[in-house]
């Protein structure tokens, strides 16, 4: 599982994902430096792995789910009937 960093202060996220934890310790610390004059933010920032489902790689994009329900609603909606 890829790694990246974020940070809490500026919510910043790396611009990559890095099979390497290193990698990403790297990109946090150049963010340090550039945003934060090198030093690390109060609202703190980390390492942390990406998982599949965080890359988009689920089963159904979120929004196929939304039409789901909806028409799931339109379809209760339609055997209630008239007098419901």
């Amino acid at each position: 599982m890829p790694f990246e960093y974020w940070c809490g202060a500026c919510d910043a996220v790396s611009p990559e994902q890095r099979e390497r934890r290193v990698d990403a310790e790297d990109e946090l610390v150049e963010h340090r430096r550039e945003a934060h004059g090198g030093l690390r933010p109060v609202a703190g920032d980390e390492v942390r792995r990406v998982h599949a489902e965080a890359r988009g790689r689920r089963l159904f994009p979120a929004h196929t789910w939304l039409a789901a329900l909806f028409l799931l609603a339109l379809l209760l909606a339609n055997c209630r009937g008239p007098f419901g």
